[in-house]
């Protein structure tokens, strides 16, 4: 055989083309094996055997996609089946069809996209879905106080409806549309209501203020069920709705504190008035923006009762009193620690109170001055603190009191122990916040 190919050297070559083609034979009908090539929008993604198995599962995700929808889609995925020789590792079986082509393939829907200031930033299932949710939003934040007359109602931005047909992952059910306008997220951070929350708790621990809270998830009540999913996000709406209003009410005149400097007594604090609100009529309109307001134009004012100014008499050594020109940040902090036994509910309960121990530091919320120490009545042993910005803060129940009248006090600084002093059921702080002279939530300044 030797002597066969050393005579036949012009055969070598034939030999050897050969037994390649033979080796590419086998690998061709070894690793590949005829069949259908699935490619979507150029990529090819996998084999089959049977061409049918393709439109099987592209028909069930579509109908999936049209149920979950309720309404007709069209398929904007290209998807081709070529038919040819198909790698073995490549090739799946009927069963798996479906899964391998639901990530890929894209459905559309006509929809209804909400567009702010030119930018698509919801699409919802119609145009009726989107009108809906832009009256709501009007109508959640265009409803009058007492007293008041709605004038005007619009949206702060550009907004329009424009309907087109897009990929149905971009379609959102109406109420997370509506969550993430008023939000500005689409991905908040959520709380689940436990035994023993409250709003103030959950605010602290998440450092926020309770008013966030309650604007973010539009809360009307302070109580809380238990399993309640609130958002805890600091609400940045891409649409706000501009109200105008007029109307008419009956508010407090703050009264003014006057220093007089008695060179008699160097070192005394005494008040020689004290202060009183007055009262007066108004006319007015007002802007508002989701509901607060942000300007106030009066248009007629009636006096009915005079402020009385507040007076101190201070002498010539004493530094620490307090003008209408210092006064505290604004933020108010927790005066103590402990849960919350009674809610604020105006007129019948004009604060909140805080369960604690007796004998328990009770911090002044701001910096200011002490207006008020003694025992009065119901309130029992009772410290007053004015922040000369407009805020007063009042300290009830106390066990002892640590501060005296006219002192500077810093923000945190122990004024007082937590008592049962008055009408008291059992040792708390109740805990009061003044506006301008008027009662307000607590919970709405506290952080």
């Amino acid at each position: 055989m030797r002597n066969y190919f050393r005579e036949n050297k012009t055969c070598l070559p034939a030999v050897a083309i050969i037994a390649v083609l033979l080796v590419s034979l086998i690998c061709l009908f070894g690793i590949r094996i005829p069949g259908y090539a699935v490619y979507v929008n150029g990529n090819m993604e996998f084999g089959l055997k049977h061409k049918a198995d393709l439109q099987k599962a592209l028909n069930k995700i579509e109908a999936r996609e049209e149920q979950r929808c309720q309404q007709g889609l069209e398929l904007s995925s290209k998807v081709e089946c070529k038919r040819g020789f198909v790698s073995r590792n490549l090739l799946i079986s009927s069963k798996e069809v479906e899964k391998k082509l639901a990530p890929v393939v894209v459905f559309k829907a006509p929809a209804a996209a909400i567009v702010v200031d030119g930018k698509a930033i919801a699409y919802v299932e119609s145009k009726a879905a989107a009108n809906n949710l832009l009256s709501k939003l009007k109508k959640e934040y265009s409803q009058p106080e007492e007293g008041e007359k709605l004038v005007a109602v619009s949206f702060a931005e550009k907004v329009k409806i424009k309907e087109e047909k897009v990929a149905v992952t971009k379609l959102v059910p109406v109420k997370e549309a509506y969550d993430f306008i008023c939000t500005g997220t689409s991905n908040p951070e959520k709380y689940i209501v436990k035994e023993g929350d409250n709003l103030w708790l959950i605010a602290r621990r998440n450092d926020m203020y309770v008013d966030d809270i309650v604007k973010a998830n539009r809360l009307t009540t302070e109580n809380l069920q238990l399993e309640q999913e609130l958002i805890l996000v600091k609400s940045k709406p891409y649409i706000n709705v501009v109200t105008k209003v007029e109307g008419e009410k009956t508010e407090a005149i703050p009264y003014e504190t006057k220093v007089i400097v008695d060179k008699s007594s160097p070192s005394a604090i005494r008040i020689k008035q004290e202060g009183q609100n007055g009262e007066r009529q108004i006319a007015y309109t007002a802007s508002k923006r989701n509901g607060i307001i942000e300007k106030t134009n009066i248009l007629e004012e009636k006096v009915l009762k005079a402020a009385v100014d507040k007076v101190i008499v201070k002498g010539t050594r004493v530094t620490q009193i307090a003008s209408r020109g210092g006064g505290g940040s604004g933020t108010l902090d927790w005066p103590t620690n402990g849960s919350i036994t009674q809610y604020y509910k105006g007129s019948p309960h004009t604060g909140i109170d805080i369960g604690g121990r007796t004998g328990q530091a009770i911090r002044a919320a701001d910096s200011g001055y002490v207006s008020f120490t003694g025992y009065r009545g119901g309130y029992g042993k009772f410290v007053i603190i004015d922040h000369n910005n407009g805020i007063v803060t009042r300290y009830a129940h106390c066990s002892s009191i640590n501060v005296s009248t006219g002192q500077r006090v810093n923000k945190g600084e122990t004024i007082a122990a937590l008592g049962s002093t008055g009408r008291s059921s059992g040792p708390h702080l109740h805990f009061e916040v003044l506006i301008n002279g008027s009662f307000t939530n607590p919970l709405n300044s506290l952080r």
